[in-house]
This record gives C-alpha cells, sequence and structure tokens, in this order.
C-alpha cells in the first residue's frame, strides 16, 4: 500500500515498502525527479535498495515532511493517514493499542504483542511504546505476519520508525509554535560533522506542553500533555564500507493522566446489572451514593467534564541506547543491530470519571530489556540471488517493584496489591532468499522466508492487601522477596510476600514464500502466503483451584498461528500531462487458538481473597479460530507542478469461525458465549481517507504556499468483545484536517504554518475506560476536540 501526498520530488510525504523490510536509519524514502513530478520511490526495502513499484508486499509509510504537512504530532494520528490501522489509548496514553487486520494485544497484561513497535530497528517495551514524532526520517506501517526477514515474531504487523541519521553537513532546524488548549510546543535539531567523513553527531530534542480538555470538577484539567524528549545520534565511519551509528533516545511525560467519562449505567434493577455494585451504589438519595444520580449530571455536563479523582496522575520515563554497525565486504553485507530499552510508568486511574469510588488502580511498571540482532546479507549470481540469514535475542526483565494496587466497589473497602515480576526470553534465526528467475520468463521473482521461535516466560506474583485509605503508599514486595519469602506490615498486620511462581513455554517454525511479476514496466504482480506464531504466555497470580468458580483453567494460554494469503498489484498511468498510480491487494488470514482479553475479573471467582483475583481484573484466554479478509486499495494522481490528489480504502471482514470459550465465562457474561456475538475490539469494518495538496508559487523572494486538506472516516469500532453492546463502542464518524505552509518566507529560510485538526470538532470516543459490561457500567476515553495553532520553523 504507498500513500504519496505531494506533487513535487522534494515534498514526497509517502511511500511503500516490503512489509518485512526496514528504511535504514540513515536513509529515507527518495524519488527521481520527472519534470518536477514525482517519480519512482527508491526504499531500502528488504534490507537493500529497491524501486518501490518493484516491492512484492504491503507497507505504508510517511515522511518527516509528510508529518509535518498533515500536523501529526504524536503515533495515534498515524490511522488518519494509513489505511486499516488503528490506535486507541485504552491502554493508557503511554500504552497505546495498536491494531493492523483486527489483531491488537490486550490492554492489560504482558501478553506478546501482535504488532510490534520498533525504533531504529529496536523493538520497543510492551509498555511505554511511545515515540515522539520530531526529527524522523520515516513511520512505516507493515501488514500481515512479520520475522523472516527482522526483529520480532508478529501476527498482525509492524510500526517501524526511523530517526534522521548524523551526516557529513552542518544543519539542522528549530521549530516553535502556539495553539489553543494554551499549547506550547518548541524542537530543534542540530547536525554537527566532527571530522569529515569519519564523525557526525546529531542532537536533537522537544518539549509540548498544552492543559487538558476534560476539566475536573474538584479541580485541573485532564488529557493534557507535558512531555520532554530528547535525542543524540552519532556516526562513526571508518570508509563507505564500514559505519556504526550509536543512538540514545529519551521520554518523559509527566502528565494529569487520562479523561474516562461515564458513559452508560446498564439497565434494569440494579442488582441485576451487578450484584456487588448495589449495596453501595444505590441510595436514591445523594449523587455521592447513588449511580444513577451521578450518571444523570455526566450526561448533563458532556464529555469535556468529569468528577474523577483530584490527585490522578501519569508518570512515564522511557530511554533507549542502539548501536548498529554495517560492513560490507564485496558481495556480502554484515550488520549488528544492539538494543537496551528501559520503562517506567506510574500511573494512578480511575475508570469511571465520577466521585463513587467505583474502580480505582495505580499501575506501576519497571522494566528493562536487551535485544541483539546479527544479519549475513548477500548477493549472489551476478545479483539474480538476494540472501539473508540472521539470529535474534530478547530478554525484558523487571527494573525494580511492579504491579497495580487496585481498589474496586466489591468491596471498597478492601483494595488488594497484586505484584508480578515477570521475565520474557525470545530466540529466533531467521532467513530469506530472492531469486530472480528471468532466464526462464522475464520479469519473474521468487521470494521465500523461514524463521524459528522459542519463547518462554518466567513470572512471580504475590497479592495482599493495600493500605485504607487506598494508596500506592503499600509497602512493596521486592522480587526476591516475591521469590524467596518475606514478610511486609500493611494496616498493622504482618503479611507473607512469598509468590507463586508459574512459566510457560512455546516454539515455532514460521514461514512466507511468494511469486512476484513485472509483467510491464507499469505493472507489478505479486501473491504470498504466510505463517506466523505469537508467543504463549502466563495469568498472575496463582489462581485458586477451590473457588466457587474457579479460574486455574485459565493460568496459562496456548501460542496463536495465523496462515494469511496476498494477492496484489500495483499500476502506474499516464494520459498527457496527468499521471498517477493506483494500488491494490486482497488477503485472507485464518487464526488458530486466537488470544483474545478478558476484563473484569476483580473478585470473579466469588472466594472473597483479592490477592488471588487475577492482575488488573484481566486475563488472556485463547477464543478459538477466526478469520480475517479484505481489501486495500489507494490511488494518487499527479494533475501537474501543483496540484495532487490521494484517496485510500481499506475493508477488514472479521469473523470468529468458531469460539472456545469455557461456560464459567460464557455463563457469567464475561465474555460471548458464540462466534457469532463476538466483536473485534479496536477493528473497524471499513476505513476511508483521502486530501488534495496544493502548492502556489509566489515567485523567488517570496517563497511558496502549500495548502493541505485531508478528510477521514472510520466505520463503528467496538472496544468491547460484544457485537449487542453498544454501549461499548464508536459509531461511524468523519474527520477534516487543514494546514497552511508558507514556505522560504518572503526568500528565508522561515516557514510559517497555520493548522487546523477536527475542524468541525466531531465528539468521538477512540477507546474505553472500563470495557467490563459485568461491572454494571461503562466509561470512554474521548478523543481531541477541533485543535488549531500556528507554528515557526526556520532551517539552517
Amino acid at each position: 500500500m504507498v500513500l504519496i501526498h505531494g506533487a513535487m520530488a522534494q515534498a514526497q510525504v509517502a511511500s511503500e515498502a516490503s512489509a518485512q523490510s526496514s528504511i535504514a536509519p540513515s536513509q529515507s524514502v527518495a524519488a527521481s525527479d520527472s519534470g518536477g513530478l514525482a517519480g519512482d520511490i527508491i526504499v531500502t526495502a528488504r534490507r537493500r535498495e529497491e524501486a518501490l513499484s518493484r516491492v512484492p508486499i504491503t507497507v505504508s509509510a510517511l515522511s518527516n515532511e509528510s508529518l509535518r504537512e498533515k500536523s501529526i504530532r504524536s503515533l495515534d494520528q498515524l490511522q488518519q493517514s494509513v489505511p486499516g490501522l488503528t490506535i486507541s489509548s485504552a491502554g493508557g496514553s503511554s500504552n497505546p493499542t495498536i491494531n493492523i487486520r483486527g489483531q491488537d494485544r490486550p490492554n492489560l497484561g504482558e501478553a506478546a504483542p501482535p504488532v510490534v513497535t520498533y525504533f531504529a530497528d529496536v523493538p520497543m517495551n510492551y509498555i511505554a511504546s511511545i515515540v515522539p514524532t520530531y526529527d524522523l526520517a520515516s513511520v512505516q506501517v507493515l501488514k500481515g505476519p512479520q520475522g523472516t526477514l527482522f526483529g520480532r515474531n508478529t501476527t498482525g504487523g509492524a510500526v517501524l520508525i526511523y530517526p534522521v541519521a548524523p551526516n557529513f553537513e552542518t544543519g539542522g532546524y528549530i521549530s516553535a509554535g502556539y495553539g489553543n488548549y494554551n499549547k506550547i510546543e518548541a524542537e530543534g535539531a542540530v547536525n554537527l560533522p566532527i571530522v569529515d567523513e569519519h564523525i557526525a553527531l546529531r542532537i536533537a530534542g522537544q518539549r509540548i506542553k498544552r492543559d487538558g480538555y476534560v476539566k475536573m470538577a474538584t479541580g485541573g484539567d485532564r488529557e493534557d500533555i507535558n512531555d520532554t524528549s530528547f535525542r543524540v545520534s552519532l556516526l562513526l565511519q571508518a570508509n563507505d564500507d564500514l559505519k556504526n551509528v550509536t543512538i540514545y533516545d529519551d521520554v518523559a511525560w509527566h502528565r494529569s493522566g487520562d479523561g474516562p467519562i461515564l458513559t452508560h449505567v446498564y439497565g434494569g434493577p440494579i442488582a441485576l446489572r451487578s450484584a456487588a455494585l448495589a449495596p453501595y451504589y444505590d441510595c436514591n438519595v445523594s449523587i455521592t451514593c447513588d449511580i444513577d444520580l451521578a450518571f444523570a449530571r455526566q450526561q448533563a455536563a458532556g464529555v469535556r467534564k468529569n468528577w474523577g479523582e483530584k490527585h490522578s496522575y501519569l508518570r512515564t520515563r522511557a530511554t533507549g541506547l542502539s548501536n548498529t554497525t554495517t560492513w560490507n565486504i564485496g558481495d556480502i553485507t554484515l550488520k549488528n543491530i544492539f538494543g537496551y530499552r528501559t520503562a517506567k510508568t506510574d500511573n494512578l486511574a480511575e475508570t469511571d470519571g465520577v466521585d463513587l469510588t467505583l474502580i480505582t488502580a495505580v499501575n506501576r511498571a519497571m522494566l528493562r530489556q536487551y535485544t541483539e540482532e546479527f544479519q549475513i546479507q548477500g548477493s549472489f549470481l551476478d545479483d539474480k540471488l538476494q540472501t539473508i540469514l540472521g539470529a535474534f535475542y530478547l530478554k525484558s526483565e523487571p527494573n525494580g517493584p511492579s504491579g497495580l494496587a487496585l481498589g474496586t466497589f466489591s468491596p471498597p473497602s478492601r483494595p488488594s496489591m497484586i505484584l508480578s515480576y515477570r521475565t520474557q526470553v525470545s530466540k529466533a534465526i531467521f532467513g530469506a532468499i530472492t531469486y530472480d528467475f528471468s532466464g526462464l520468463v522475464e520479469g519473474l521473482k521468487l521470494d521465500a522466508g523461514l524463521r524459528r521461535t522459542q519463547d518462554k516466560t518466567d513470572s512471580c506474583s504475590v497479592g495482599y492487601p493495600a493500605i485504607i485509605p487506598f494508596d500506592f503508599g503499600t509497602p512493596l514486595a521486592t522480587e526476591d522477596q516475591c521469590e524467596n519469602g518475606g514478610s511486609v506490615v500493611v494496616n498493622n498486620t504482618a503479611y507473607s510476600t512469598l509468590g507463586t511462581q508459574v512459566s510457560s513455554k512455546s516454539k515455532a517454525w514460521t514461514w512466507n514464500i511468494g511469486l512476484n511479476y513485472q509483467a510491464t514496466s507499469d505493472i507489478f504482480l505479486y501473491v504470498t502466503t504466510r505463517h506466523g506464531y505469537r508467543a504463549g504466555g502466563v495469568n498472575t497470580p496463582l489462581f485458586s483451584t477451590t473457588a466457587p468458580r474457579s479460574l486455574a483453567q485459565f493460568q496459562s494460554y496456548s501460542p496463536e498461528t495465523v496462515q494469511d494469503f496476498e494477492l496484489g498489484a500495483k499500476v502506474a498511468w499516464r494520459t498527457g500531462a496527468i499521471h498517477g498510480n493506483f494500488n491494490i491487494d486482497v488477503f485472507r488470514a485464518k487464526y488458530k487458538n486466537t488470544q483474545r482479553n478478558v476484563n473484569g475479573l476483580a473478585n470473579f471467582d466469588l472466594d472473597g481473597d483479592t490477592s488471588n483475583d487475577p492482575s488488573a481484573g484481566s486475563i488472556v484466554i485463547n477464543a478459538g479460530t477466526s478469520r480475517v479478509q479484505g481489501i486495500d486499495f489507494d490511488t494518487n494522481i499527479y494533475f501537474n507542478r501543483n496540484l495532487s490528489i490521494n484517496a485510500f480504502a481499506s475493508y477488514n471482514d472479521h469473523k470468529y469461525l468458531t469460539l472456545g470459550t469455557p461456560d464459567i465465562l460464557a455463563s457469567t457474561t464475561a465474555f460471548p458465549s458464540t462466534a457469532e456475538a463476538t466483536a473485534f475490539r479496536y477493528a473497524p469494518k471499513l476505513t476511508l481517507g483521502g486530501g488534495v495538496r496544493y502548492e502556489a508559487r509566489l515567485g523567488e523572494d517570496a517563497g511558496n504556499l502549500v495548502m493541505n486538506v485531508d478528510a477521514y472516516r472510520s466505520s463503528r469500532i467496538y472496544f468491547g468483545s460484544f457485537k449487542d453492546d453498544l454501549n461499548l463502542s464508536q459509531s461511524a464518524y468523519a474527520l477534516v484536517n487543514a494546514r497552511i505552509d508558507w514556505q522560504k518566507l518572503m526568500g528565508t529560510s522561515v516557514t510559517a504554518s497555520l493548522y487546523m485538526r477536527n475542524i468541525f470538532n466531531k465528539t468521538y470516543a477512540n477507546g474505553a475506560a472500563n470495557s467490563a459490561s459485568s461491572a454494571g457500567f461503562a466509561s470512554l476515553l474521548f478523543a481531541e476536540p477541533r485543535m488549531y495553532g500556528v507554528q515557526m520553523r526556520i532551517e539552517f
């Protein structure tokens, strides 16, 4: 899939590469110049330079220029420019849920993700996988199973993010802006050649501060921004064949947190809605003790005000160190990618937005992750045979106390602390080839790849009461205390910290094979099939085997596998001065042992012991067999040097074929009982989009005006697992954005910009704060209202 938003080569804003590829950190997309019009895109797709129109799998990519022209300031806004991509804050703003082709990771817990985010070829932690969009070379969205060419195994896709790399020219930029909600932003980068042709340094940073758009009746606001980020990149180059790039990045968030809005109280007598809820919040006399009265107040106030916890907060810190060495030896290239990442998040959140203390959680996670990847790339037989062989290793482990203090209405006087220390290890070897059969059939090539992956998870968890009043001031058992025993004192009572330890192992062969055919100079066809895998895992803590509704059968879950098939075509055309292209692919994928999240399980087992309730009231189960099929299409038309348009569409038909939901979940409405009743979360069936770009040349001394208008539409999105529960969904909605850039202002290196996102101020939800309907209420998180501002950028 290709998105090309622009008419001029130097303003090329989108491209496509192989779905199992990456653009090297030192490179960005490039285009040949054809009379000033955008020509063919050159990408380092499958670890080598290839023309975009000859890459045989789907990926959408946006350049730095594209991100600016579309006013994309956070990764969640990518979905308005990439068909079939959904990014939600359901797991919290610092832990986004990314969905591609119906696959997303649980918004709670530590299951292996079906979509992995990479920064500079290094996979990010499963928490705090946030990357600011400043000073980037490209962002790519890959669709379908990944793994035979790089990184970690996935069943849904990957998001690849590459920063601008150092070079041997002095330069950089500074940028500042101001917008509504008192938004103040500043960023910049400087590139310094230290030793010509040998050492270069690039330093970049960003600071953004903005008030929140959900006002709290108790004072303050939510959905604010208070972020600081910086990045340092060092290039060491012995010669054209041997170079090393080291990147350190740091992101710090100090926000007030998300702003949940109570949007529904389920009908019928409150005792039927939730037996646990009725004794505490059905007094019928005061908002402080009656959920129906609190809901009526929220409805009158709208979705930009709530009565939530005044002292909520979201503190996140993510750091990364990557080192990439590339050595070309004739027809062989050796590449080593080392990564070390840390993530820490501390979040006091509640799910209802009212002052009833329904469900409140303090979540703290501290992780460190090591990755190592080595590749041998080769070109043989007069370049007819292209090969890659590689090995991958990942270890994620605790880096301090990690756990969840959970306070619920069932009952409100017994909040619990559940600590979970989890170590995950993934090992793999992989290889792929491309062979040119042009000697037999001109333009015909074969692609094939194979991977062997082994995964292991070891977990120790322990639970005990939290302090009263509810707070994260409860003493935290360390990993050593969990594994070897000890005690903590809570509410003047000593509790043992000896935890329960569970493990899970899984392994699989995955592969892909395909043919691509350059039928003419303007028509490229391809077909491929892939077998993908996602690791199994464990749920924590150790569940009681004697509880009235025991969850012991869900202590672990099996790997998920997928077999997909994809057929595509890329076509270029010209009629006089007008030219363009269109790209289309159809796909079908079948998933077995589909991994899905089940929420709302606090006190589910009815044993009265909160210490053995699932962490965050959530588990992962294998939900049976599912099928996803659909079609992606995009087109670009260039009328002249000044005017171009683009449009895209993605249709995804999701369906469960069989459902393996045990009766214990179905009978208690924790999860649907039939395949027909089960929804795919965060996976709209149809997304549409498009844009117009017009450039007015004002003259050499005046500069250029570049105007962009783009629109996006999504069909209904389900936030829960039940198709018939539309309260946990967002109906179809459409957005329009616009931006004007005055480039080379009056002959200078200054660009002045005016932007507006969500022009018509559409109110829509982008995730659920509470998706467990068994709790008796639903609450949603709402996306940004109309946002506008001005920016000034100076390049030097």
